[in-house]
């Protein structure tokens, strides 16, 4: 009986060793993912433009004021996607709160994909940790590899794309 305790315990160990890995790791790259999409079809990695733009991605939840304001400021997505290749992705699970909170109109003509994470796997696939500020925006260069975690879309205009 001591063996099977002996063998559950290093099993939860090990599981709890590799949720705790997968959730802090910062990926160093886009990783591989896929989510719905506002129209319902899918939106991977795969997806992502190759240019010489970055890559922004922006995680936030419709029950946040902060993260309202900041997904809702189209003046500065028009601004600054010159240089930046804007993707949402949003912690809402149901479409209509999801229409309501973003003017889907204004970024769909900006041609800005807005991502659902049904199964909320961004903060593993990109990282995340556990606890997160939202709205949480992260930057990868043209490559694809890490740039930095910003807190402002303002901060955005002094990042250089290496």
């Amino acid at each position: 009986m001591k063996k099977y305790i002996n063998l559950i315990s290093l099993l939860l160990i090990i599981a709890i060793s590799y949720f705790i890995y997968i959730r802090f790791n910062k990926k160093s790259e886009i990783p591989v993912f896929e989510y719905k999409t506002t129209d319902n079809s899918t939106y991977s990695n795969n997806d992502i433009a190759n240019s010489e733009k970055k890559i922004v991605f922006i995680y936030f939840s419709c029950n946040c004021e902060d993260c309202k304001e900041l997904i809702n400021n189209i003046p500065n997505y028009k601004i600054l996607q010159n240089n930046n290749q804007f993707i949402l992705v949003t912690t809402e699970k149901k479409l209509a709160k999801i229409k309501e909170f973003v003017n889907l109109a204004e970024l769909n003509k900006l041609k800005i994909p807005v991502l659902i994470d049904e199964n909320n796997n961004f903060p593993s696939d990109f990282g995340l940790g556990i606890s997160i500020d939202l709205p949480k925006i992260i930057v990868f260069n043209k490559n694809k590899y890490l740039i930095k975690e910003l807190n402002s879309i303002e901060d955005i205009k002094h990042i250089r794309n290496n």
